[in-house]
């Protein structure tokens, strides 16, 4: 029989992480029919580690790249293995909190055209610990439901980055429709596929937080956003290839690239000291943006500068909408704790399986 829910988990040198997702997978009150973890030559106790759990849990499957061909092969890899009509995919570093799966299947079973069901994460200090902010910053609905894909299309106007994968489950077949993970569009092959199946198909969104999203200050994707080289190449790659594909309408490139300046922008003006080089590439889109930020540059304290940048590039670029900020700025703080899902603990082995509380928190 084909399985309902399929999960597709790539991993390289995680065998420390790996247990807490596997953990919180499997401590799902709907657990996946098949947990697909591909390991990607991994140099530590990784595939040891996957192994007990597979041992233990049937539904555990391991697929090993006899070397490291990166996460955007393993996702196709896992991709093509999945006999599920829905896929997760997940991530060694997070987790995902109970109830996610459930509810899920439920919305995608109710609206069966839909491409995929998104919630809200958490995100995490990857370094700490501690708990950061909840994306998406602005939400595509005030309530739980469905968007057409009309509907979605005039959302891109206004917002983005509203679907994260790792508080998504999508249809498989949409997404194999979609063409799979693009290894030239590197951390946002993703993110692609996901935007071009919620113009064809449509969405269901759930305003609460599925998922822990943890954030590392030296990843890749966020190596590569303050590399100016780098980040504008990518940039390039994915700008045109938005401006290939029918399906995105032709003013979307446009605002896709404002919005990759801006977000690039915001990460260098976070790092100690500010990173310069990458400011004044990525947000300095004319001249007279370079002459402005260099002289915002130059302001006495590091958090004028930031205040003062993040201001000017918000009036030249228009991320997103501000009143949408504010409208969930203000439903998150209303919110009740019980709005957040269970959140898993790093367990001590792999019969260890235990959750706790998360209390919700807010931007």
């Amino acid at each position: 029989m084909t399985a309902t829910l399929s999960v597709v988990l790539p991993n390289h040198n995680h065998g420390h992480l790996i247990p807490r997702a596997l953990a919180a997978l499997l401590a799902q009150e709907r657990a996946p029919d098949e947990i697909i973890v591909v390991d990607d030559g991994s140099t530590d106790d990784s595939v040891m580690v996957i192994r007990r759990y597979a041992a233990e849990n049937p539904t555990v499957r391991l697929l090993v790249n006899n070397r490291n061909l990166g996460v955007i092969f393993s996702l196709n890899r896992g991709l093509q293995a999945a006999r599920g009509r829905y896929v997760y995919f997940a991530a060694a570093d997070d987790w995902v909190m109970s109830g996610f799966f459930a509810a899920a299947i439920a919305a995608l079973n109710a609206a069966p055209d839909a491409g995929l069901f998104c919630g809200e994460a958490r995100l995490i200090d990857g370094a700490s610990g501690s708990r950061m902010a909840i994306r998406p910053p602005v939400r595509p609905r005030r309530r739980a439901g469905l968007v057409d894909p009309g509907a979605a299309r005039a959302l891109l106007a206004r917002m983005d980055n509203w679907i994260l994968t790792g508080s998504a489950v999508f249809r498989r077949d949409a997404v194999v429709w979609a063409g799979g993970f693009d290894e030239r569009l590197g951390s946002f092959a993703d993110g692609f596929v996901a935007r071009k199946i919620a113009l064809t198909f449509g969405f269901y969104f759930m305003p609460e937080v599925v998922a822990a999203w943890v954030i590392f200050a030296d990843s890749v994707s966020r190596r590569i956003a303050i590399d100016p080289d780098r980040a504008r190449h990518m940039q390039t790659v994915s700008v045109e290839r938005i401006a290939a594909d029918p399906v995105f309408p032709a003013w979307y490139p446009q605002r896709f690239d404002d919005r990759w300046r801006f977000g690039t922008s915001r990460l260098a003006l976070a790092q100690l000291p500010v990173n310069r080089a990458a400011l004044l590439a990525m947000g300095g889109r004319t001249s007279l943006d370079r002459r402005v930020l260099e002289v915002l540059l130059k302001l006495p304290s590091r958090r004028l500068v930031k205040l003062a940048a993040l201001t000017w590039l918000w009036v030249r670029l228009r991320p997103t909408t501000l009143t949408g900020l504010a409208h969930t700025a203000i439903a998150r703080r209303l919110e009740q704790p019980s709005r957040t899902c269970q959140m898993a603990v790093k367990p001590t082995g792999p019969s260890a399986i235990r959750t706790m509380a998360g209390a919700t928190g807010h931007e």
